[in-house]
């Protein structure tokens, strides 16, 4: 594969990644109008991000059997499509359900979309990381990186629609962003893949590191959706449905500036610094405990957007770590890494709106400090076991 098929692959990939911030962080970014125009409560909005997360990983349990087997071209062409109908269905779902049915056609489109980002994501994280050493070094972490500028771009164009037209208005926006996989669709379509590595049996993959990767993208992902999800809830009951795209909008521009903080990192050692990702674990736990009990509303704010230059690389660096420790356990080993990813991004959330309908949202941070704690102690362990060349 030569450099210009890599590099518009790449751009391929990024694309498909841009469509996975669209649909992680759009129903979050309507956090505050909905529970305004629709009456949602915390609990239904938690539901809709577990629902989201679920579905996701419903797509990397069946990409676990199929990644090998398939061609991911088609694979991802297939979960592009399916994207976009999924959004544009969301974008229907008021013309298309009275008021007591809206929650329901918004859980299903959510179900549909997410299903289909999850399946590209894999696919792409599987693609990005067999790119040419030149392309490929950090590509798991570059597409977090850009995951994260995509998702800043989001919250700007959706702060901006609804300062001009309103948030009762928020579907004509949300079919405007299927444009987004449409667009990865195309440039997909153009993009080469480039062949598969041999891979070791399934059973390769069951290892000490492993099963410590899995537990750190468990906790770290968690740690990364919880305030991914709930900052917007956060700001927007102090600040206004704007204040809350705002908050949104800080975390990802932290999310940004983290990841490429790392990626320079990497790209300096030559290889995955656990370590720096065991204190940025430390350092996401200290930024929720900020988050939660520093008494006026701005610093809380600021040390919760604050939080994502600590988490936006846990989960990622985790699952690049275990790829190059164990580099011939194939897609099958991203996939199923990717089923711990969106357990902890469907549990954790969830915990967090049954903790915030109890007691507050910083009361759900408090609590959920104990997340990068965990993944703390796992990127540890990881980074000793690689240091004594165990496995």
């Amino acid at each position: 594969m030569n450099k210009r098929d890599s590099k518009r692959t790449f751009r391929a990939c990024v694309a498909g990644i841009a469509n996975q911030a669209v649909v992680v962080n759009v129903t979050a970014l309507l956090f505050a109008p909905f529970m305004r125009l629709y009456g949602f409560t915390y609990v239904q909005l938690g539901l809709l991000t577990a629902a989201g997360f679920l579905a996701q990983m419903a797509a990397d349990i069946s990409l676990v059997f199929l990644i090998d087997r398939i061609s991911r071209k088609k694979l991802a062409l297939f979960a592009a499509a399916l994207s976009a109908a999924g959004l544009l269905f969301y974008g229907c779902t008021p013309w298309l359900f009275s008021a007591g049915g809206k929650y329901g056609g918004i859980l299903a489109a959510t179900v549909l979309f997410a299903f289909a980002g999850g399946l590209l994501e894999i696919v792409l994280t599987g693609v990005a990381d067999s790119l040419p050493q030149a392309e490929g070094r950090g590509g798991i972490c570059l597409l977090h990186t850009a995951y994260a500028w995509a998702q800043v771009a989001l919250s700007l164009a959706l702060l901006a629609f609804v300062a001009v037209f309103g948030a009762e208005k928020w579907n004509f926006a949300v079919l405007a962003f299927a444009l987004v996989p449409l667009a990865a669709l195309l440039l997909l379509a153009r993009a080469q893949f480039p062949p598969r590595q041999v891979r070791a049996p399934v059973k390769a993959a069951f290892k000490p590191f492993y099963l410590f990767a899995a537990l750190a993208v468990f906790f770290g992902y968690g740690t990364e959706i919880v305030m991914n999800q709930w900052i917007s809830s956060f700001a927007s009951e102090t600040f206004g449905e704007a204040g809350g795209m705002l908050g949104c909008a800080a975390f990802a521009v932290c999310l940004g500036v983290g990841g490429a903080v790392y990626v320079s990192a990497e790209r300096r050692a030559g290889r995955i610094p656990l370590l720096l990702l065991c204190v940025s674990a430390l350092l996401a736990a200290a930024a929720y405990i900020l988050a939660a009990l520093v008494p006026s509303d701005l610093p809380a704010l600021a040390f919760a957007a604050l939080c994502g230059v600590f988490t936006g690389m846990l989960s990622p660096g985790a699952m690049s770590a275990a790829s190059d420790f164990l580099p011939r356990s194939g897609g099958w080993m991203l996939a199923s890494l990717a089923v711990a990813q969106d357990i902890g991004a469907a549990a954790l959330p969830a915990a967090a709106g049954a903790l915030s309908q109890g007691g507050s949202v910083r009361s759900a941070f408090f609590a959920m400090s104990a997340a990068p704690l965990v993944a703390a102690a796992a990127l540890f362990l990881m980074a000793k076991m690689r240091g004594g060349g165990k496995e």
